[in-house]
C-alpha cells in the first residue's frame, strides 16, 4: 500500500506563501503524510487498510502501498499497485531534524540547514498560472520545455505552483525557462522558494509560545487535548478509535460513511455527464440520494486479533523510555512522536504482541540506539511482523545504518542471528527473520532490500482452501477471514462465465484472480511489485492453476498492449488498487476497451478513489474514448473492526452510449 512536510491550507493563504509552500511528490504521496494519516499506527486502519507503503509507521493497512488520504487528483497519486513501496522522503525517510529545547531553540527549518539532502532546498514558486491549470498540464508543460521537476504542488485558487527539483542546476534552469514564459496568454514569473516548515517542530514551537507546553492532541485530528487520558486510552483512540463502540454501531457508522460517498458520486455524475442526468435522478429517488443500491454491510467474521501484518515503530515512550517498540500516539504534524507498546490493542494477534516483547528485550540489551525521527540519529527504526493462521511468523527489522562501516553492520546482523538461533530468542517461534539496512535515500534510489538472516524466505497462508506464499514486500489483505468474504462477494459480482477472461489490476500475490481462476477461461494479473508477481506465479503452481498469467509493471504501461491483445474476448475487470486509486491513464485504457462491459472496483478508501469513480462515468471524449460506465450496486465489507475504515465494492456496467 507513501516526502516533505505538508503545509496547512491556511498557511497557503499567507503572503509568505513561498516560505510555507509545500510540494507533493510527483506520482507518489509523501511518506510522512501516510504515516500521519495512518496515524500513529499505521497499523490499523486500513488505516489504510492496506498499504505497504504500508505507510510506514506502525502497522500498516491495506498494504496497498501508496498515497495520500485526501487525493484530489489521481494524476499525482501513486501509480503503483499493492506492493509498490512509496519512495521515502529525501533527508532521511521523510523525517525532519529539529533542535530540542525551548521555543526559542526550536527551528522548523533546521532540517534544511543540517547538511542532509532534501529537494526542499531546490524549490521554486511559479506565479500567474492560467486559471484552472492542472497538475498534469503543468508538469507536461515543464517537461516539454526540457525541465525535470521532481515534485509539484498547485494552489489553483491563487494560480500558484511550487516545484521542487533534484539539484541546484535543475532549479536554475527552471528559473531561466519559466520566468516570462507565456502559457495560455499568461506570462509566468518564477522565483526561489524557501523550504516548508517541519510540521512537528512548528507545532511544538507554537504550543510552547502559546503556553500549551508539550501537550498532545488527539491523533485523528481532534482539537481537544487528551493528555490527561491514560496512555492506554490514548493508544486505543489512535489505533482503534471505535474500540469501545458496540460492533453493530460500528457497522452503522461505516455504512453511513459509504452512503455519503455514493451521494457525492451521484451528484458528481450528474455534473460531469448530462447524458446520464435522467438516470441519476431516478437512481437518487430510488436509493436515498445515492447513485446506486447500497447493500447491507458485510461484517467481519472475526472482531479481535485479526491483523496479520503490523509495522511497529521504535521511539521514545511518553515516560521517556528509549527504544520503545509500538505505535505512535499521534501524528508527526501534530507534534507527537512518542511510541507506546501495543499490548492493549484488540486488533493485534497475541503472536504479534509476543514478537514485540521479545524484540523489546533484544533492543534493551543492544548497544545501538533507537532511531530519532526528528534528528535523524540512531539505528533501530522499525519492526514489522507478519503472521498466519497457522504457526508461521515473519519478522522484518529495519536498521538505519547511518555512517557505520560494513563490518559493523555485519556484526549487528550476526548478533541478531545468534540471539534468535541459539540465544534467548531461539524458541520464540520466528520462521523467517529479515534485516533491512536502511539509509537516507535520494530521488531515484531504490528501497534497501530485505536480507534473510534466519529461516525461510516466505510464509504461507490458507485462504478459501488455497495456499498463498507471502514475501516481505508482497501485499496480502490484513484480515484473512474477512478477505475470504470480500473475495466471495467479488466473485458473485463479476457475473463471469466459463468463457470469460478476468483482468486483475493491482493483483498483489494473485489472491483475487486465483480464487476466480477455476470458474473462468483465463486470469491475467497486473502488479508493480516484482516479488509479489513471483509469489503469484508460485501460488498458481502450488494450487495447480494453469490458466493464470501475471505481468509485472505499471498498470498504465502494461494495459494498452494487453487490452489490444484481448480484443474480442469476453472480458471482466477487477481492480483493487492502493488507497489513492488508479492512475487516470489506467482508467482511460479501461474505458477504451470496448469488450470490457463489467468492472468490479474494490476500494479501501472510497473518498480517495472518487476521481476514479467519476472518470469511469464521464461522457465519451478524446481522453475517454469508450462509452461511460455507471455504478449498479455497492456493498461495504468490514475488514477492519474497531476502526472507521471498511472496503467498498462497486459494480460498474458499461452504458450503451453517452
Amino acid at each position: 500500500m507513501t516526502d516533505t512536510p505538508t503545509m496547512e491550507r491556511t498557511e497557503l493563504q499567507s503572503e509568505t506563501v513561498s516560505n510555507e509552500g509545500t510540494v507533493s511528490e510527483d506520482l507518489t504521496s509523501p511518506q510522512r503524510n501516510q504515516e500521519e494519516e495512518e496515524n500513529t499506527n499505521k497499523a490499523n486502519v486500513c488505516d489504510n487498510p492496506n498499504s505497504t507503503n504500508d505507510v510506514k509507521a506502525v502497522g500498516t493497512l491495506k498494504e496497498k502501498e501508496d498515497t495520500e488520504n485526501d487525493v484530489t487528483t489521481n494524476e499525482s497519486a501513486s501509480v503503483g499497485c499493492h506492493g509498490d513501496q512509496v519512495p521515502e522522503k529525501e533527508g532521511g525517510d521523510g523525517e525532519r531534524s529539529s533542535a530540542a529545547g525551548t521555543s526559542g531553540d526550536l527551528d522548523p527549518y533546521a532540517y534544511a540547514k543540517d547538511g542532509k539532502y532534501t529537494t526542499e532546498n531546490f524549490k521554486i514558486e511559479v506565479r500567474n498560472l492560467p486559471r484552472y491549470a492542472g497538475f498534469s498540464q503543468f508538469k507536461k508543460r515543464m517537461v516539454n520545455q526540457g525541465l525535470t521537476p521532481h515534485k509539484v504542488k498547485i494552489i489553483q485558487r491563487d494560480n500558484i505552483a511550487f516545484v521542487a527539483f533534484r539539484c541546484e542546476e535543475d532549479r536554475q534552469k527552471a528559473l531561466e525557462v519559466l520566468n516570462s514564459h507565456v502559457w495560455k496568454g499568461c506570462s509566468l514569473s518564477a522565483s526561489k522558494s524557501n523550504p516548508a516548515a517541519d510540521p512537528l517542530v512548528k507545532k511544538r514551537k507554537e504550543r510552547e509560545e502559546s503556553g500549551a507546553g508539550s501537550s498532545q492532541k488527539r491523533a485523528r485530528g481532534n482539537d481537544e487535548d487528551d493528555e490527561d487520558l491514560p496512555v492506554k486510552d490514548r493508544l486505543l483512540l489512535a489505533v482503534t478509535p471505535l474500540w469501545n463502540v458496540p460492533y453493530e454501531e460500528q457497522l452503522k457508522q461505516k455504512t453511513e460513511s459509504q452512503k455519503v460517498v455514493l451521494g457525492k458520486l451521484s451528484r458528481a455524475i450528474e455534473n460531469v455527464n448530462p447524458g446520464l442526468g435522467s438516470w441519476v435522478v431516478q437512481q437518487r429517488k430510488q436509493y436515498d440520494n445515492m447513485c446506486c443500491k447500497l447493500e447491507d454491510i458485510t461484517p467481519s467474521p472475526i472482531l479481535n486479533n485479526y491483523r496479520n501484518k503490523n509495522e511497529f515503530n521504535v521511539g521514545i515512550s511518553p515516560e521517556g523510555k528509549e527504544k520503545t517498540i509500538g505505535f505512535r500516539l499521534g501524528r508527526y504534524r501534530g507534534g507527537s512522536c512518542t511510541v507506546v507498546n501495543p499490548y492493549d490493542c484488540p486488533n493485534l494477534p497475541e503472536t504479534a504482541k509476543d514478537m514485540v516483547r521479545i524484540f523489546q528485550t533484544y533492543l534493551e540489551q543492544s548497544t545501538r540506539s533507537g532511531y530519532d525521527t526528528e534528528k535523524h540519529q540512531g539505528h533501530w527504526k522499525q519492526v514489522t511482523v507478519r503472521t498466519t493462521q497457522g504457526s508461521e511468523v515473519m519478522v522484518m527489522v529495519q536498521f538505519n545504518v547511518q555512517d557505520l562501516p560494513e563490518e559493523e553492520i555485519d556484526k549487528e546482523k550476526q548478533l541478531l542471528l545468534d540471539y534468535f538461533s541459539t540465544g534467548p530468542g531461539k524458541d520464540c517461534g520466528i520462521t523467517s527473520l529479515f534485516f533491512q539496512a536502511h539509509k537516507q535515500r535520494r530521488p531515484g534510489d531504490e528501497e534497501a532490500s530485505y536480507q534473510l538472516i534466519l529461516g525461510k524466505e516466505f510464509i504461507q497462508e490458507k485462504l478459501l482452501g488455497m495456499t498463498f506464499r507471502i514475501s516481505p514486500d508482497a501485499f496480502f489483505q490484513v484480515n484473512t477471514l474477512a478477505a475470504e468474504v470480500l473475495y466471495c462477494t467479488v466473485a458473485d459480482w463479476c457475473d463471469f462465465t466459463e468463457n470469460s477472461t478476468v483482468l486483475d489490476v493491482c493483483c498483489g500475490t494473485g489472491t483475487i484472480g486465483l480464487t476466480l481462476a477455476k470458474h473462468v477461461k483465463k486470469v491475467i494479473g497486473v502488479e508493480l511489485c516484482q516479488q509479489a508477481v513471483e509469489d503469484a506465479k508460485v501460488n498458481a503452481d502450488v494450487n495447480g492453476i494453469q490458466n493464470a498469467e501475471f505481468l509485472c509493471g505499471k498498470a498504465e504501461d502494461i494495459l494498452p498492449d494487453l487490452v489490444r491483445r484481448l480484443h474480442g474476448t469476453e472480458l471482466v475487470a477487477v481492480v483493487d488498487p492502493p488507497r489513492a486509486g488508479l492512475h487516470t491513464r489506467v482508467i482511460s485504457v479501461l474505458r477504451k476497451c470496448s469488450n470490457l462491459t463489467k468492472l468490479v472496483y474494490v476500494s479501501c478508501n472510497s473518498q480517495s478513489a472518487m476521481p476514479n469513480f467519476i472518470d469511469l462515468c464521464r461522457p465519451t471524449s478524446n481522453k475517454y474514448k469508450g462509452a461511460a460506465f455507471r455504478p449498479v450496486r455497492a456493498v461495504p465489507v468490514d475488514l477492519f473492526p474497531h476502526t472507521r475504515h471498511s472496503e467498498l465494492i462497486i459494480q460498474f456496467e458499461r452504458t450503451q452510449a453517452t
